[in-house]
């Protein structure tokens, strides 16, 4: 990658952060963020310290009204990365936040092991670490609903994948989620406030297996990935409210590298 600013082609790859420094100079060391890497699709999560992992429940219908709110501080995206300008724009297709009122750009370059981000709309500074070479395994797909219309993503890089699934209606502007899901009606409209899915995982012995997710009970899940309909379509295993593996079916809308990397079979998506 050499001393200067990467090209895109150089980050395919993943990604860990060790630093971020905000416009009013806060500093945040102990957020667990990854950021997955394709050709040029990609997706980032981002979990604080501290934040509730409830274990075994079947779905946000298992969660207490305060695990709800304790999910709306994370950040995750997901969407296609583009270099113009000397600049590194992040395109979202997929947000679990509400859409901010700047667009996520920043400028990049290794300062000795280290690739720093600043702002170039916002000021702030991110300190970013390889954690793996994508090594030639590298792919994406941009997927859609095809009754819904929702949006989603698959990418992958070398051993690791990202996988995103937009909520079923957009995020008002006007507040952050935390003070959607603190105001919601219920909590069945709390839930449907943050049924927004991205998750990260590895994959080893042929099986997509997910360690991180905004969605907790995905979370030690199989995505089995599986092409359908020749190349146009795709299934992945979802879970229904029930907590059983069920099949969720896209379109793909466009698609980069080799799809046979996104896929484990061909056929119908297998439990998970």
């Amino acid at each position: 990658m050499g001393l200067a600013g990467p090209a895109l082609a150089d980050l395919a790859g993943v990604w860990r952060r060790s630093l971020l420094v905000d416009g009013d100079g806060g500093r945040d060391t102990t957020s667990a963020v990854t950021w997955v890497q394709g050709p040029a699709g990609y997706a980032d999560l981002r979990q604080p310290a501290g934040l509730s992992r409830p274990s075994g429940t079947r779905g946000l219908g298992d969660l207490s009204f305060e695990q709800l709110l304790g999910l709306a501080g994370q950040e995750a995206f997901a969407g296609r990365l583009r270099h113009a300008d000397g600049a590194f724009h992040w395109g979202r297709t997929v947000d679990h936040r509400p859409p901010a009122p700047l667009p996520d750009a920043g400028r990049l370059e290794w300062r000795g092991p280290v690739l720093v981000e600043e702002g170039l709309y916002a000021p702030y500074v991110e300190h970013w670490h390889p954690v793996e070479d994508a090594g030639g395994l590298c792919a994406a797909a941009e997927l859609v609903d095809p009754h819904s219309g929702r949006a989603g993503l698959l990418v992958r890089a070398g051993s690791w994948f990202g996988y995103a699934r937009d909520r079923s209606e957009p995020l008002p502007a006007h507040a952050s989620l935390t003070e959607l899901v603190a105001g919601a009606a219920d909590a069945g409209r709390a839930r449907e406030l943050l049924d927004c899915e991205v998750s990260l995982g590895r994959i080893t012995g042929g099986h997509w297996t997910i360690e991180r997710s905004t969605l907790p009970h995905r979370e030690g899940r199989t995505l089995a990935p599986a092409l359908t309909g020749g190349d146009d379509g795709f299934s992945v295993s979802d879970t229904g409210p029930d907590g059983t593996a069920t099949p969720r079916r896209w379109e793909i809308a466009a698609a980069e590298g080799p799809l046979h990397l996104l896929a484990t079979t061909r056929g119908s998506a297998a439990g998970g």
